[in-house]
């Protein structure tokens, strides 16, 4: 469990300058954050319901209740029967919200002001409890709650250290076992078993060895295919640890590189430590990608990198704010970054290479200890 109570204070006073009586959080990462209750049912409904003075309210489907039994939560727990004939799909169904129109009720939190995430809320379930509340008004917190969940505190920074430990020794494993005619997905499940046995946990473990021009997709999977001497193979490894994400990324040429080939390579590993050279605290983030587009030079034309540049990190594997041109915000002390410049270029390739960087006082530090260049 990771969780500090610095927390909820900096939700509380979000709330009052938003002028919300009462959070309902239905975002599972975001349920996590509050509570420090890691949900291994990833298809069961959880939410939490905040509010100042009172202890949060974690909100779960009784199959979950053996998992909260043997952890220390920050909440005092609710279930509910979950109902298969339900059948909501994504959403929380009726018992959730029952339940948690049960909690306002007893706390006498039905009038006010109460804030939701739209973003991941139904519509179905919106008009639910806007008929169970009929008194109450109601308002999107979902930014507020992503700006809060910016900055990141000492022990989701330490997580995220513990999870690029992980995906490094993922890496070191790649460079070892990936040869000339081996498929993608046997190297790939190689380097899986070896970042298991490391400690990464089941969820967001992603070991894709990938080669050829697929290679350029974020979500692209390891297939049957051959590696070829010719081609680049992309080491793209994401692996969490306490529910928080790391990604590490390197490219490698297991033959003789064309120069075309090269000079690609090296525009992709120019922009990432061109990149964690502009990252400066109090540093808008549109100024920070246009400094990276510029000084990493007309070489190649500017959609020869994939957008974004890179994104924040953390219980999600790409969160707001991201490095782009038209972010509305600004690098801060305390915020974690993947930087993923990924170049493609038809008939050439492509090329990939990833680290997380964490913002400080004085510039940026880099979580990771691998060298950029494999080639």
């Amino acid at each position: 469990m990771i969780y500090t109570p610095q927390r909820l204070e900096r939700v509380y006073r979000s709330m009052n300058r938003e002028e919300i009586d009462v959070l309902i959080v239905t975002r599972r990462q975001d349920v996590q954050y509050l509570t420090g209750f890691q949900s291994g049912g990833h298809n069961l409904p959880i939410g939490c319901i905040i509010s100042e003075g009172n202890q949060p309210h974690l909100v779960v489907s009784n199959a979950l209740e053996t998992t909260i039994a043997n952890e220390a939560i920050m909440a005092k727990v609710h279930s509910f029967s979950t109902d298969a004939s339900e059948d909501w799909f994504r959403a929380h169904g009726n018992a959730f919200w029952e339940e948690v129109v049960k909690i306002l009720t007893e706390n006498g939190q039905i009038k006010g002001m109460i804030g939701l995430q739209h973003d991941w809320l139904s519509v179905r379930e919106f008009e639910k409890i806007k008929s169970s509340l009929p008194n109450a008004g109601f308002r999107d917190f979902s930014l507020p709650l992503w700006r809060i969940r910016h900055i990141k505190d000492a022990a989701e920074i330490e997580a995220i250290r513990q999870a690029v430990n992980v995906a490094e020794i993922g890496i070191r494993t790649a460079l070892e076992i990936v040869a000339s005619g081996k498929s993608e997905d046997e190297a790939s499940l190689e380097i899986e078993a070896a970042m298991r046995s490391a400690g990464g946990q089941q969820r967001g473990i992603r070991a894709a060895v990938l080669s050829g021009t697929h290679a350029r997709y974020p979500s692209a999977q390891p297939g049957p295919e051959r590696i070829k001497n010719e081609d680049f193979v992309v080491l793209d490894i994401t692996v969490s640890h306490s529910g928080y994400f790391a990604e590490i990324t390197r490219t490698i040429h297991l033959g003789s590189p064309t120069e075309k080939q090269r000079k690609l390579y090296e525009y992709v590993v120019n922009t990432i430590n061109t990149a964690q050279r502009v990252m400066q605290p109090e540093t808008s983030i549109s100024d920070v990608a246009a400094q990276i587009i510029k000084k990493v030079g007309k070489a190649f034309p500017p959609e020869t990198l994939i957008q974004p540049i890179g994104s924040s990190i953390g219980l999600d594997l790409r969160e707001p704010p991201y490095i782009s041109p038209d972010s509305q915000f600004s690098l801060r002390a305390g915020m974690v970054f993947t930087i993923h410049p990924t170049g493609y270029i038809p008939d050439v390739g492509s090329a990939k290479v990833a680290d997380v960087l964490l913002v400080t006082q004085d510039g940026v530090e880099n979580l990771g200890s691998l060298a950029r260049e494999t080639m």
